[in-house]
């Protein structure tokens, strides 16, 4: 099994507020502290198929351009996220599966451009974007627990689907196991400079 990164902005910035302050309220956190990070996501090559996890923002997206009140900055774009996945070297048509961690449109902007791709996605998360169609696949989390986490959907070997509400009411996480060791790829949580490769 391989995994990559495919990279596409980097320079982002999220403030404390936004990051930490979801169900707790904003009011507890410092709006002056901010946690860099870089738009990124990520292919599995498990030697039969190749699987996304979150498909970037959509190629037509425009950078931001923050302020003193931005409370998330995804950062100066690279190269659009279509463009990375195309330098990987995969095709298109190769992927057999994309693994949506939640709804936002930096992790589902390209879910249109894998023609041949089942996208597995929380229910929750499926309902607020619309999605329907025989390549949508709701996310039943009827495998048991994962170690620590309870309940768990094995999308091939090795390679498990967690549900992790919280980010979105739908959020999931995606673990691939390779080699003895746990990769854990929680969309936004892993958002930062340092996973450069």
């Amino acid at each position: 099994m391989q995994i990559k990164v495919l990279r596409f902005s980097d320079g982002g910035f999220a403030t404390q507020p936004f990051v930490f302050g979801g169900e707790e309220g904003t009011e507890k956190f410092d709006p002056s502290v901010k946690y860099p990070s870089s738009l990124q996501n990520y292919l599995i090559d498990t030697g039969s198929e190749v699987i996304l996890v979150d498909t970037g923002l959509p190629s037509e997206s425009k950078d931001q351009i923050p302020n003193e009140k931005t409370q998330i900055y995804t950062g100066k774009t690279i190269q659009p996220y279509i463009n990375a996945f195309d330098s990987s070297g995969y095709k298109r048509e190769q992927v057999t599966k994309i693994l949506v961690t939640h709804k936002h449109p930096d992790h589902t902007g390209e879910l249109r451009s894998f023609p041949n791709a089942k996208i597995y996605i929380s229910p929750e998360d499926a309902d607020a974007l619309k999605l329907t169609g025989d390549n949508v696949v709701r996310a039943t989390y009827s495998d048991g627990a994962y170690h620590n986490f309870p309940r768990s959907q094995k999308i091939a070997d090795g390679i498990y689907f967690i549900e992790a509400k919280g980010h979105t009411k739908g959020n999931s996480i995606v673990i691939a196991e390779n080699d003895g060791l746990f990769y854990m790829l929680h969309g936004d949580v892993t958002y930062t400079d340092a996973a450069k490769t």
